[in-house]
């Protein structure tokens, strides 16, 4: 696959969701693009309403999850991920909670050389609307320590709506295996590495049809552990740094 951007989407029993998404997507994104479509299994209920508007849409990649066991969200963005070739990928949910407007504001900021372009729910023009209160409280501290702690230059970085080079995707490792926690994971990564990131202000809004398959039980511990792990990174760092001076 060799197209400049490539908006990948991990789609699990989406049916009641998919079509708006991709109507939303492919109104707003005049950029030559693809969007990659990554499902676990044949029976999956949105499959047939994909396939029903591929030819409307010649842009539709499917793909099956083909790392790790095969199933998950995070075994599907990195399928999205290894499976394209594109200059820049944009991870994107199918959900209709993310703002697909916001993308090509996003790809021409990347264009200027970023390596990593976010969308914000806590920075100018952003919002995050509707939501489990206690999600969203954890959501605006965690994000607030990122950037005090770490010192990361974007204030929303464990939401998943992002675009990446494939110059930083090339030049990390992704280790985790929490979920949707693999966007915090390479925002850390990607800053400790000195590849250059912003954000625009997006609105997120909570999903109107269908049920959540965010697990904020199952993938907290991975958000823990990403944060400390940057946490002692920067430490050690800042610790070799105070010991070289005083040689």
């Amino acid at each position: 696959m060799n197209r400049t951007l490539a908006i990948v989407i991990p789609i699990y029993k989406e049916a009641d969701n998919i079509e708006r998404m991709i109507r939303l997507v492919e109104a707003s994104v005049p950029a030559p693009h693809q969007v990659v479509m990554v499902y676990d299994h044949e029976d999956d209920s949105t499959l047939p309403v994909v396939r029903r508007l591929m030819p409307e849409f010649p842009h539709i990649v499917l793909l099956r999850n083909c790392c790790g066991s095969g199933t998950g969200v995070v075994n599907a963005i990195k399928t999205g991920f290894n499976e394209t070739n594109s200059d820049y990928v944009c991870l994107v949910t199918g959900d209709c909670t993310d703002q697909p407007e916001a993308i090509m504001p996003m790809f021409s900021l990347a264009q200027t050389g970023y390596d990593l372009v976010s969308g914000s729910r806590y920075s100018k023009g952003g919002r995050k609307v509707g939501g489990p209160w206690l999600q969203t409280q954890l959501s605006r501290w965690g994000n607030l320590l990122s950037h005090i702690l770490i010192g990361l230059p974007i204030s929303d970085p464990t939401y998943s709506f992002k675009l990446y080079s494939r110059r930083l995707l090339d030049s990390i490792q992704i280790e985790g295996n929490g979920g949707w926690a693999i966007s915090f994971e390479i925002a850390i990564k990607g800053h400790l590495a000195g590849f250059r990131m912003t954000e625009i202000g997006t609105v997120w809004l909570d999903r109107q049809l269908g049920e959540s398959k965010f697990r904020l039980a199952r993938w907290m511990p991975a958000y823990g552990h990403w944060l400390f792990w940057g946490l002692w990174r920067i430490l050690a760092k800042r610790w070799r740094s105070v010991l070289r001076k005083g040689e």
